[in-house]
């Protein structure tokens, strides 16, 4: 399935799909290799990198507390937002983080590394995962890059991830790859823009399990909306 509207409206904390849900994934999937590698228990110091974008507004964006949050294996779609402030806090209190919600290491936002000069041949919102043993010894590192909407890449499956695009977008029964594309399918089929994407939706879903997803992403848009109007003071980040 190409991407549909359970991508494009992707549900994780703000501010930002590219600066604050990708990295935050990245760093979650990061976590969990370790969990899955053995290597997790051997893990004595860790080391992470922002380049370009991500370096540059990082702290407006909130990427360095997300990043935090993924490291302790949460992910964005599922962590509710009295876990996100409870975390932090107890981050921020003691400066040490639960890697993999297990292994408990010194670090916070001010031991993230900043290279907001240098960005990565691939993107410019990149960012490397690693670390290390007692003996200094890598024990695992990893690159992704935040390419927009939350969805990330890894560095070296870059056209991997492209053409598995590709190929799904060849399985939907209206696929288009423009806006000039999707707006002939209409024409042609007599069907609005919605209708279009609920016929390509229901290549992968079910009637049922599209209108129930749909319902959840707009009650989590209410619940933020209603609690957000409940609050006062600044709003966080830099910017």
């Amino acid at each position: 399935m190409a991407v549909g509207v359970f991508d494009l409206f992707s549900i994780g904390i703000g501010p930002s799909s590219s600066h604050t849900v990708g990295p935050m994934r990245a760093a979650a999937v990061f976590a969990e290799e370790l969990k899955t590698s053995g290597d997790l228990e051997k893990v004595a110091s860790l080391r992470v990198d922002l380049y370009g974008s991500l370096a540059a507004t990082g702290h407006g964006h909130g990427t360095m507390t997300a990043i935090l949050l993924g490291l302790e294996g949460y992910h964005p779609e599922l962590i509710l937002p009295e876990e996100v402030e409870e975390r932090l806090a107890a981050i921020a209190e003691t400066g040490k983080l639960q890697l993999a919600g297990s292994v408990q290491l010194p670090y916070g936002v001010k031991d993230i590394v900043l290279r907001p000069l240098t960005i990565l041949p691939r993107h410019t919102n990149g960012m490397t995962f690693t670390v290390s043993g007692t003996d200094g010894e890598v024990l695992h590192t990893a690159t992704f890059f935040s390419v927009g909407g939350g969805f990330i890449v890894r560095e070296g499956e870059e056209d991997a991830a492209l053409k598995e695009l590709d190929e799904s977008k060849k399985e939907l029964p209206l696929p288009f790859r423009t806006a000039a594309e999707l707006l002939g399918r209409c024409q042609s089929k007599g069907l609005s823009i919605g209708e279009i994407m609920f016929v390509n939706e229901r290549a992968s879903r079910t009637e049922a399990e599209i209108r129930d997803g749909l319902l959840h992403i707009y009650s989590v848009m209410e619940g933020c909306v209603e609690v957000s109007l409940k609050r006062e003071g600044l709003l966080p980040g830099g910017l």
